[in-house]
């Protein structure tokens, strides 16, 4: 775990909070390596970046590189940007729940290993 993430933890409001710790704890316990880039926490399997969560005053995003590729599997799923990814916008506690997580996390390191990694990817490409 990194303190990185443990401190920008601890700026976040309480329900925020609980969503990244919920997040954190279904991508450590799939494998995922756990970083700090771009001024928020991020996941990646050893195939490539699979999720991040980004807070913001209202609302937070829990995206996923691949996640344009994975809207059946979760229809809150929004495409946006390159590198294929989409995102779940949050904007209260207990929104989205630990197997949902799993199942994401899971479906999207899947495609990493079938597709290589999402940011050397053209943005295009599905």
């Amino acid at each position: 775990m990194s303190d990185k993430v443990d401190a920008y933890l601890a700026t976040l409001p309480d329900w925020q909070q609980d969503a990244l710790k919920l997040v954190r704890a279904e991508a450590l316990a799939a494998g995922l390596a756990e970083e700090f880039k771009w001024g928020h926490p991020m996941w990646s399997s050893p195939h490539g970046a699979v999720c991040l969560m980004k807070g913001f005053k209202t609302h937070m995003n829990l995206a996923f590189w691949r996640g344009a590729q994975m809207t059946a599997a979760d229809p809150r799923l929004e495409p946006s940007g390159g590198f294929q990814m989409a995102t779940i916008k949050l904007t209260g506690p207990g929104q989205v729940g630990a197997g949902e997580i799993r199942g994401l996390i899971d479906k999207g390191a899947a495609l990493n290993a079938e597709h290589g990694d999402p940011m050397k990817a053209k943005a295009a490409t599905s």
